[in-house]
């Protein structure tokens, strides 16, 4: 007649983040929390060999446009520059040799002033 009912959640199905180019495990990642794009890096085993560390691209959907942002990991790391949020469905990519020499070019035309700028469709 009189139920008592108690509910825990185990795991929580966030949203999530792609982490891709010249990195350790590029993949998806779960968005638990505040993270940062050092925090989301370190996820995906950080940077590799191959890496341009100060050509770091963040796309994100912003008033349903696709924006992009690019980053240099070294000022971020000498605190000469702010450590961005990064948040779920965010597509973080790492230049480096690896990556298609198309995308790569597209990645070398975004400034590094970590601003987000429209893409043409």
């Amino acid at each position: 007649q009189n139920p008592q009912v108690s509910v825990r959640i185990s795991e929580a199905s966030g949203q999530q983040m792609t982490v891709e180019g010249a990195v350790a495990k590029p993949g998806m990642y779960p968005v638990r929390g505040p993270l940062t794009l050092l925090q989301a890096l370190a996820l995906s085993g950080g940077p590799t060999e191959n890496a341009d560390p100060k050509r770091v691209v963040v796309f994100r959907m912003i008033e349903g446009k696709r924006q992009a942002g690019g980053f240099d990991l070294t000022r971020i790391r000498a605190g000469k520059a702010e450590d961005p949020p990064v948040f779920g469905n965010d597509i973080i990519v790492v230049d480096g040799s690896s990556i298609k020499s198309g995308y790569s070019e597209f990645i070398k035309a975004v400034p590094l002033l970590g601003l987000f700028i429209a893409m043409a469709p």
